[in-house]
């Protein structure tokens, strides 16, 4: 591919990413308002009792909202790691094939293990996928740090990329409320259901934060060298900002791991009502 080919190929998936982010934001929103909806009594609803039949619609809607939303923020993934492939000046187009090539998982996977390659000049000369290059033995070329570094991202990939794909899938097949193994959906998961119970618009919302600082990372960490990074001559991109990139991620992890929505409900819920208090 020409470099006009690839500079195409990239804008082709930042439109398909735009496109979702827009339903992203609009399926986000609309569940906003629904967390903010009262009843005929003028009550609002989410702060009702559970048994309650307004409740009850409420929370099924939510949770049909919470699907969509949850589908839209792992097609938005998917598409960043192709958009990723195209970004100019990070991979040859043998490498960008490599990757197209690879099931979802290997992509961000084999894609962090090429371009850290790329950034500390491992790639050997006649393999310029990586695959005999093994960072554990890294140590004494990088130093401990980097070789850290390295595992700790593939980490992020493992326990908080991964496991969206598996959600998708549930979504995309129309498990919505109960989930069952792959493959052929024979046999009832209550592991993959509680998994997909435990969604919801504050876990989605970091997940799609996580992602996206993810990707910057790997730009950051192919495209730039140290001599040429005007703050710090020292040092890339990357490392320089490496530990506020990891805060941010831990950040949103935290989210996900204690996602406390009926603390995020209330405190919008709280707002709204001093926003009216104030106006009147």
């Amino acid at each position: 591919m020409t470099q006009q080919e690839i500079y195409q190929y990239f804008q082709y998936h930042n439109s398909n990413m735009k496109l979702l982010k827009i339903g992203f934001e609009e399926i986000r929103n609309q569940l906003k308002l629904l967390y903010l909806s009262k009843n005929k009594s003028g009550n609002y609803i989410f702060s009702l009792d559970d048994t309650i039949a307004d409740k009850i619609l409420a929370l099924e809607k939510a949770k049909s909202l919470s699907r969509i939303l949850s589908g839209i923020q792992v097609s938005w993934a998917e598409e960043s790691i192709k958009r990723l492939f195209y970004e100019k000046e990070v991979l040859s187009e043998n490498q960008i094939n490599y990757l197209l090539e690879q099931p979802l998982d290997q992509k961000w996977y084999k894609t962090l293990h090429i371009i850290f390659c790329i950034a500390y000049e491992l790639v050997p000369a006649g393999d310029e996928f990586c695959l005999t290059v093994n960072i554990k033995l890294q140590r004494r070329n990088l130093g401990n740090e980097l070789v850290l570094i390295y595992f700790r991202l593939k980490k992020l990939i493992t326990e908080f990329l991964i496991p969206n794909f598996t959600i998708r899938n549930k979504v995309q097949h129309g498990e919505w409320s109960y989930a069952f193994r792959p493959s052929f959906s024979k046999e009832f998961s209550q592991e993959l259901t509680d998994m997909l119970d435990a969604e919801n618009l504050v876990t989605t919302t970091s997940r799609y934060t996580l992602v996206n600082t993810f990707y910057h990372m790997l730009v950051d960490m192919a495209r730039f060298k140290s001599n040429s990074f005007a703050i710090d001559s020292m040092l890339t991109p990357f490392e320089y900002f490496y530990q506020k990139n990891i805060q941010k991620i831990n950040f949103e992890v935290l989210k996900i791991q204690n996602p406390e929505l009926e603390n995020f409900i209330q405190s919008r819920i709280d707002k709204e009502i001093r926003g009216t208090q104030y106006r009147n």
